[in-house]
């Protein structure tokens, strides 16, 4: 067996629970998580909403086109409009837009407008058999301004504005279908996931940093879209993301996300449409003391995530299978363990990530990792595993691989205040003013350990845009760094064969994901055998892949100053720094 198709069992073993390494603190007793084989079919493109598609079969990764935040919402939109079967949409919330009178006409005074106009259109089409709308509790009835072409997306109450919530704007879209089709399959469903101690002391938005449903999974028909991108303007706009879809069934992916949806929607509170002073509190707390509800949900979860009930993917090795497979995918998922009073029966997230990184640099310590995060707030034991991989010392003469991470710079960053916007008072706006600074600051703490191992961090920063991208690249040595040649841009991905596994989903890598939000990734490892190789199916995937991280590159700096700030550093500052430790 070669070398790299031994790497890519390894890691998908990893990724599954079969092999475990001790500091990860695994528990031995899960059974492997679901693996799904993907064929190069099961790969779609986010179409261009100037026509064209992000197809790079005749490209290589520096002219690779990634899809932008139009694209996203112009193939979304697209594909709800046209659906036939089934619209499954989960997401952290969805924007309300602009209050026009008529939804049905051409000019559509923003992109939310278009979303809501393509739901409504599906909710009248009588083939539809589903519409599942899954989004969190306290976000969806958050009260916000409508949003305008001239203000953008709202997040909060301007005064004087007239207002609406996520649930509502999306629940009077959908009155057609629920007016023919009134059962379980279809409607808005909330997802409480909040600690209510947290959530009742904190004013809204910041009761959201008790945790939130933070799942971001996009189902039309038989295709599945990953993504770290909620449905709202900004990240129609110029909100750089992730995006990445799964066609034809995706070997059985896009229904195992589908059969998630279920699970986590008959355990929500079903929004009715009705609106009351009590509605927001009743749902919120609506898990409190709910042990019966809890337990089937977990029982549920834990029998969709066991990969013995899949069949386990030995096959994977019998290199005779026409066609063989071009990657395969693992989901993961991660819930609060505050939530069930205790951690979740089967292998978490959080677990299956440390088991990957370090499974891969056991088995090869010359592969480099590449880690994005909208919000760069690394725990110690996942920092812990990446300061393993590259030179160890400055006399270390191996070929040893590196870690890169990629953040938002303060400029890009989604909590920076908006030029427009006046100097707020109150100590609630201060602490939230001061986030990216304070972000900036654990940033540091963090570079400081990657770049003595000559590792890089990069901060992206792009006029009039923010960063929300999240998720990791494992790659093996090119040929340059097997002949310990430096390239120029070392963090770049110059040869996007050598990318062996990416992980793509909700997750931030940080506290927060860890500790408080429900989210759900998805590990996908590349099938790099050469009879793979030679049929270039996995090529043109890949090529994609690192044209991701890639384009990020493109807009970042590196971080070369990292001097904490000077004693002088405001309060107001500290305090959050301290706050996002924990919740974010």
């Amino acid at each position: 067996m070669s070398k790299s198709r031994n790497l890519a069992l390894q890691l998908i073993r990893a990724a599954r629970g079969q092999v475990l390494r001790s500091n990860v603190q695994p528990n031995t007793s899960h059974p492997p998580l679901s693996c799904f084989a993907l064929q190069k079919h099961h790969f779609g493109l986010i179409e261009s909403c100037a026509g064209a598609t992000t197809d790079t079969t005749h490209s290589n990764v520096s002219t690779a086109r990634v899809p932008t935040p139009s694209d996203f919402h112009a193939h979304l939109c697209n594909r709800i409009r046209y659906a036939q079967d089934r619209v499954i949409l989960a997401s952290l919330y969805i924007g309300v837009g602009s209050n026009a009178a008529k939804l049905n006409t051409a000019a559509y005074v923003c992109k939310e407008d278009e979303l809501l106009h393509a739901l409504n259109a599906a909710a009248r089409n009588p083939s539809i058999k589903k519409i599942q709308i899954l989004l969190d509790a306290n976000r969806a009835l958050r009260e916000v301004s409508f949003t305008s072409g001239k203000s953008a997306q709202s997040h909060s109450v301007a005064s004087g504005s007239e207002t609406s919530y996520s649930a509502k704007a999306v629940h009077s879209e959908l009155v057609p279908f629920l007016q023919q089709r009134n059962d379980a399959c279809g409607g808005v469903f909330l997802f409480p996931v909040n600690n209510f101690q947290l959530c009742s002391i904190l004013p809204s938005p910041l009761g959201e940093v008790a945790g939130v449903f933070h799942i971001k999974a996009y189902i039309i028909d038989n295709e599945l879209i990953l993504s770290g991108a909620n449905l709202s303007e900004e990240y129609f706009t110029n909100r750089f993301d992730r995006y990445m879809s799964f066609t034809d069934g995706g070997g059985g992916l896009v229904d195992f996300y589908a059969e998630l949806c279920d699970i986590l929607c008959k355990y929500a509170m079903r929004y009715d449409g009705s609106q009351n002073e009590n509605t927001r509190e009743s749902v919120l707390f609506s898990s409190r003391g709910d042990v019966g509800r809890k337990l089937q949900l977990e029982e549920s979860l834990v029998q969709l995530f066991n990969g013995e009930r899949f069949g386990n993917v030995q096959s994977e090795q019998n290199q005779n299978v026409t066609p063989p497979a071009v990657a395969y995918a693992i989901p993961t998922f991660q819930m609060p363990e505050s939530f069930l009073g205790r951690p979740l029966r089967f292998h978490s997230d959080v677990t299956m990530t440390r088991n990957l990184l370090q499974s891969a640099l056991d088995h090869d310590t010359s592969l480099s990792v590449r880690l994005s995060s909208a919000y760069l707030n690394l725990t110690p034991s996942l920092l812990s595993i990446l300061t393993k991989y590259g030179k160890r010392n400055k006399d270390a003469t191996t070929s040893n691989g590196n870690v890169y991470l990629l953040t938002a710079g303060s400029k890009s960053h989604g909590f920076a205040q908006k030029k427009q916007s006046k100097q707020r008072s109150g100590i609630i706006n201060k602490i939230k003013d001061s986030i990216p600074d304070a972000f900036l600051s654990l940033v540091k703490q963090v570079a400081e350990s990657i770049i003595k191992r000559e590792g890089k961090v990069l901060m992206y920063e792009r006029a009039g845009w923010t960063f929300h991208a999240k998720g990791l690249w494992i790659t093996s040595n090119d040929q340059q760094q097997q002949m310990n040649v430096r390239p120029v841009q070392q963090e770049l991905i110059h040869d996007s064969s050598t990318v062996v596994s990416t992980v793509i989903g909700s997750g931030n890598y940080g506290a927060r994901s860890e500790d408080l939000d429900v989210e759900s990734n998805l590990i996908l490892v590349f099938n790099d055998s050469q009879a793979e190789k030679e049929s270039q199916d996995a090529s043109k995937i890949k090529k994609l892949v690192g044209a991701e991280w890639n384009e990020m590159c493109r807009h970042s700096s590196e971080l070369v100053d990292t001097k904490p700030a000077e004693r002088s550093e405001n309060s107001v500052v500290q305090v959050a720094v301290a706050l996002l430790k924990k919740f974010l």
